[in-house]
């Protein structure tokens, strides 16, 4: 058989492969690159919004195969995502909006889904604890439950409790230690993201703990270390490189966080520096290439670009 022959049939028997697949829906959790080919390289043609729905009907690799709005396009395997329909087992199930409540909105099903990460599904089920977590005595309010949050589980109460002995209830119980100077300058990032989206809002304040001044940057479980250095340069590009560590936060409780050669870190860094440029595109819609991140990405192959070396 010529090589010619050879390489024909192994595309052949690739097409089929791909194609044979039973199709199937799932919902993104976020917004989600869709790409024209499966590999990070291949152009973005479109994005996904967080809740919309997608039909799979084949698959490469880590890449699903989509059918959108007559369009074939590509989507990575590993962003969160929840299988729905008939035929969907109970292992597919990751999202409380299956669960335990009624979902309609790109919000409450981003909501349904981090509630499943941390086991809060059963609401109906979950006691709330008395006082003095609940409510002082005199009515007073003395817990961050009473504030906006939304209480469910004994241990969401402790936290709002301690929380507002902390005078910590404007972030969720995000902590911000350091200068006054870096203090000002995370809460004006944050406030930034509160008012022109929502959506990456809740996406940073969900997963970290605390946000503290350090001599060098780097994320440490739910504590994200930060020089003052970022502070100095305003409060879009701090915005943006808080959603960047809490793109890695997300995939270390996911289990997906890889670090260990150069081919795993140059994978996290180009996919979570991908989540920031989507943030950045919400803040700065008309900047193509905001702080040259555009730039560092179409060339993060290059030593000289990759800034975690």
């Amino acid at each position: 058989m010529t090589r010619k022959g050879l390489v024909i049939i192994v595309v052949a028997l690739l097409i089929r492969a791909i194609a044979s697949a039973q199709p199937y829906t799932v919902r993104v959790t976020y917004n989600t690159n869709l790409r024209a080919s499966f590999g990070l390289d291949a152009p973005i043609v479109a994005v996904a919004v967080a809740g919309e729905t997608l039909t799979v009907f084949g698959s490469h690799d880590k890449w699903l195969k989509i059918s959108r709005n007559g369009r074939e396009v590509w989507m990575a395997d590993w962003v969160p995502l929840t299988r729905v329909g008939a035929e969907q087992a109970s292992a597919d199930i990751n999202n409380c909006c299956f669960v335990d409540r009624q979902c309609a909105t790109d919000q409450e099903w981003t909501a349904g889904y981090w509630a499943y990460q941390n086991q809060q599904c059963g609401a109906p089920a979950q006691t709330q604890l008395s006082t003095p977590v609940s409510a002082a005595a005199d009515g007073e309010v003395n817990n961050c439950c009473f504030t906006g949050w939304q209480c469910v589980k004994d241990q969401d109460w402790h936290r709002g409790f301690y929380a507002f002995q902390q005078n910590r209830c404007k972030h969720r119980g995000l902590a911000i230690e350091g200068s006054d100077y870096f203090v000002a300058g995370i809460e004006a990032a944050l406030e930034l993201l509160q008012s022109e989206s929502s959506y990456w809002y809740q996406y940073a304040i969900t997963v970290l703990d605390r946000i503290k001044e350090n001599n060098d940057s780097h994320l440490h479980g739910k504590t994200f270390n930060l020089t003052v250095a970022h502070v100095e340069v305003g409060a879009h590009w701090l915005a943006g490189v808080i959603v960047h560590d809490a793109c890695h936060a997300h995939r270390t409780n996911a289990g997906l966080f890889r670090y260990e050669t150069p081919e795993q870190k140059l994978f996290e860094e180009r996919l979570c520096l991908e989540v920031q440029l989507e943030a950045l595109a919400m803040l700065l819609p008309g900047d193509s290439n905001p702080f040259g991140l555009r730039t560092t990405l179409e060339n993060i192959h290059d030593p000289a670009y990759q800034w975690w070396n």
